[in-house]
């Protein structure tokens, strides 16, 4: 593409353009989209401008039609636009090891027809963080994860964030701990409903594939690494029990994924809730503040 770009690069200069242009390259190739000026914006407003007004004023087509191409125009374009905001906000997450010549040529069909109807500023914000991420880490998002951001607004992802804010990270695992029940022994209900974690959110994400809750038992696991990490705090489970109770929700495959970009909020009162939950569940949990940062990042 050589100076011509789908974005505009500015000052940017090596290693970085480099890295940027061969991004765009990959992507424009993929999708076979026309080169343009770097001063895209200005160049297609214009553009469009003139097209448009071209359009409604011919008399050899009938008002409906007319309508109806000016309407589909204004479409394509605005489509066009959410693509390349997602396009421009991904070139911050890029790293000097993205691999383009890595990425399938089909996933990034697939990506495109999924983010172009996008508007929400956040949503662009993520969808921006999987692209280059799928960049700098060939394989890392799955196309069945693309498909349910798309059903996905800015309402859902702010009820997935609780979920996120409920895991703790044991290397290399990341599992989600919430005891939301009236148990015999355990009663957190109020508690986190207290938080606006209500169980018809649990539903909903359960429903679009992001966790698998349960709402009469517990998913247990078999976990041979005792030691989590919440922040700057390290909690071992003292016991010998082998099978873990995480509470009524566990992350599914793409759940796992999209924890890799939405943002992590640590919540004292999820770690007292679950501090509470395994001292009565009998796994002795002893808490300790990692001084030297803080936290591993999950």
């Amino acid at each position: 593409m050589g100076k011509y770009s789908v974005i505009n690069l500015g000052n940017i200069g090596k290693p970085t353009a480099e890295i940027v242009n061969n991004f765009v390259n990959k992507i424009s190739n993929a999708l076979g989209w026309i080169v343009t000026p770097k001063n895209v914006n200005s160049s297609i407003i214009e553009a469009n401008k003139s097209i448009i007004e071209e359009i409604s004023k011919r008399k050899d087509i009938n008002p409906i039609e007319r309508g109806a191409i000016v309407s589909n125009y204004k479409k394509i374009i605005k489509q066009y636009k959410n693509q390349k905001d997602i396009i421009s906000l991904a070139t911050e997450y890029l790293t000097p090891k993205a691999k383009p010549e890595s990425i399938s040529d089909d996933w990034i069909s697939f990506f495109f027809d999924k983010v172009k109807d996008v508007t929400e500023d956040d949503m662009k914000i993520y969808w921006s963080q999987i692209l280059a991420g799928e960049f700098n880490e060939p394989n890392t998002y799955t196309k069945q994860l693309l498909h349910t951001m798309s059903i996905m607004d800015s309402k859902i992802a702010n009820r997935f964030i609780k979920i996120r804010s409920s895991c703790f990270y044991s290397p290399p695992h990341l599992y989600a701990f919430m005891y939301r029940t009236n148990g015999e022994n355990i009663k957190n209900v109020k508690k986190y409903d207290k938080m606006k974690i209500y169980i018809g959110d649990l539903r909903e994400l359960d429903s679009l594939g992001l966790i698998q809750y349960r709402f009469s038992d517990f998913h247990t696991l078999v976990i041979k690494n005792k030691v989590f990490y919440y922040g700057n705090k390290i909690i071992r489970l003292n016991t010998d029990i082998r099978s873990i109770a995480l509470g009524n929700v566990a992350l599914s495959s793409i759940g796992k994924q999209l924890c890799r970009i939405v943002p992590m909020q640590y919540n004292d009162n999820i770690l007292k809730i679950c501090l509470d939950s395994w001292e009565k569940l009998g796994y002795n949990p002893v808490v300790e503040t990692n001084e030297d940062n803080n936290g591993i990042l999950m």
